[in-house]
């Protein structure tokens, strides 16, 4: 998997977005340290969306595990390249997930990790396209893949925060 670009993003429906501001007016009211943020779900979500093309073959399956190594530091500052980093040691998987892959589509298939989105493009069908666009690409197949809903653009507010970086341009 080759890294291609990153951005954070904020959605909000637009149907709930009085209801949270209400929300955050009682809580600042209140004099606390807690910090209160929404749920990632259908109605409001901030994720780090990263965009990657497969290099090889499209992954169809995500492993979350832990690496044994006798100097895990040692071993991880000698590792340049994390997608060809050698598993030779003993692998524990403690979860598995299924992906789902539509190789017709430009965001081929979306993983989400807490709040980070990993977005897997065709590469040749995406240049042309902005940050915008694939952004909304990808909410479209979190919504299909996560929620089983339908993302309606014109429904929700997106907030797009970019980096330095703008790869699609």
């Amino acid at each position: 998997m080759k890294f291609l670009d990153g951005v954070n993003v904020t959605y909000i429906s637009k149907s709930e977005k009085a209801n949270v501001s209400k929300i955050n007016k009682e809580i600042s009211k209140l004099i606390t340290k807690i910090d209160f943020q929404p749920v990632n779900g259908k109605y409001y979500g901030f994720y780090r969306i990263e965009f990657y093309e497969a290099t090889d073959n499209l992954p169809t399956m995500k492993l979350t595990g832990f690496l044994t190594h006798e100097n895990p530091l040692d071993w991880l500052m000698e590792q340049d390249n994390q997608s060809e980093i050698p598993l030779n040691e003993i692998f524990h998987v403690v979860d598995t997930e299924i992906i789902e892959v539509n190789t017709d589509d430009v965001v081929q298939s979306v993983v989400v990790e807490q709040y980070k989105i990993y977005s897997i493009v065709d590469k040749e069908k995406a240049k042309d396209l902005t940050i915008e666009k694939l952004v909304k690409l990808t909410l479209k197949k979190l919504f299909e893949s996560y929620f089983n809903a339908e993302f309606k653009e014109e429904d929700y507010e997106i907030k797009i925060h970019p980096e330095l970086t703008d790869y699609f341009g």
